[in-house]
């Protein structure tokens, strides 16, 4: 066969139609897969963002009372004494209550001078001045609440009281936890599934998924709650849903 009929017009022309075809086939092909992958691009990228709010009112297992009150005398070391005979029966008391030494802290005692703030006359037997206190911290809540309510008792050993305050906290919170996530995760998809039936679509795949702080409260406020017994805890999450 002759190098010319190789290479001839007819076969040249057949080559560059099956070259087209195929190349055409290619575009095609390529241009499917294209449009398919921006179509799951796009159904990935549509999403519904929601939050989820869960509260849970808890009764606090720790307490904190702070007691305080001062001692005068004529000198330094005479208020001193003063006020430990009065630290040692204001223990006393506070132990008949219910409680134990080893929840009993002792503030460290300030001894001072003092002074008329209207610059008139200091009674001699006034002149210093012993203050502290005890800081009782106990898992007896109840009976810390009882006993904020009888502060008299200690009136009646001539011991007044300069500061009575308690603390209540709540700190078992890890096993709260997880229910309160679930709850809160659950509120967030009743709101993805009403807002995408609002929007006439279809709630996907969970596509993110973020906790928020969890707070603790007073249970009729957002702000406070150190001096009440029961708490309320709240969270709120961030999720995203994937919509069809």
């Amino acid at each position: 066969m002759s190098r010319s009929a190789l290479y001839s017009p007819q076969k040249q022309s057949g080559m560059g139609l099956l070259a087209s075809v195929v190349l055409a086939a290619g575009v095609v092909a390529a241009g499917f897969l294209m449009a398919t992958a921006l179509k799951d691009f796009r159904k990935y990228d549509q999403f519904i963002e929601v939050r989820g709010l869960a509260e849970e009112i808890v009764k606090s297992d720790k307490a904190s009372w702070n007691l305080s009150f001062s001692a005068v005398a004529e000198s330094p070391q005479a208020a001193s004494q003063a006020w430990n005979t009065k630290l040692e029966k204001l223990e006393t008391l506070v132990l008949g209550m219910g409680f134990e030494a080893a929840d009993i802290r002792r503030q460290p005692m300030n001894v001072f001078e003092n002074v008329n703030p209207n610059g008139g006359f200091v009674e001699p037997e006034k002149r210093w001045r012993a203050q502290g206190g005890i800081v009782l911290e106990t898992a007896k809540v109840d009976e810390v609440e009882q006993a904020t309510l009888k502060t008299d008792v200690f009136l009646n050993e001539n011991i007044v009281l300069e500061s009575s305050y308690v603390q209540f906290y709540f700190t078992d919170l890890n096993t709260i936890k997880p229910r309160m996530l679930k709850a809160a995760t659950e509120n967030a998809k009743e709101a993805a599934q009403t807002f995408a039936t609002d929007s006439g679509v279809t709630v996907g795949a969970l596509k993110t998924a973020t906790q928020g702080l969890f707070s603790i409260s007073a249970p009729l406020s957002e702000y406070g709650g150190d001096n009440t017994v029961m708490k309320k805890i709240r969270v709120v999450t961030k999720v995203q849903y994937l919509v069809e």
